[in-house]
């Protein structure tokens, strides 16, 4: 999470908003495999916002996969939006391999930003 300075989120990286239509599977608290065709919504050089179904819960490991792509990546969820708000059905997730080209997207460094 970025850290307040003058009431503006510093970020380590900037965001860009998509509309990038990927997979997403892995394996929910019971083991079950779940599998869902969604779509990022923003994207970072950490990270990414994407819309899903899945109940998924702050820890689990999800592999995302662009649909026009072979490639796909590993990612940990890092917070879920809360039912009844406007940020449900989203879920923040981090890069835990090094994939943070998945979408063929380079992101510079910010100046001044927290790496």
């Amino acid at each position: 999470m970025g850290k307040t300075s003058n009431s503006l989120t510093m970020r380590r990286s900037a965001r860009v908003n998509v509309c990038c239509p990927v997979r997403i599977s892995g394996l929910l608290g019971s083991n079950e495999p779940y599998v869902e065709d969604t779509q990022l919504v923003t994207l970072s050089k950490f990270g990414a916002k994407l819309r899903t179904t899945v109940p998924l819960k702050v820890g689990m490991q999800v592999t995302i996969q662009p649909l026009r792509s072979n490639d796909s990546g590993v990612f940990r969820v890092v917070w879920v939006g809360q039912a009844g708000t406007a940020r449900a059905g989203e879920a923040g997730v981090e890069y835990t391999q090094g994939v943070t080209h998945l979408l063929g997207i380079s992101f510079p460094d910010l100046p001044g930003a927290a790496k």
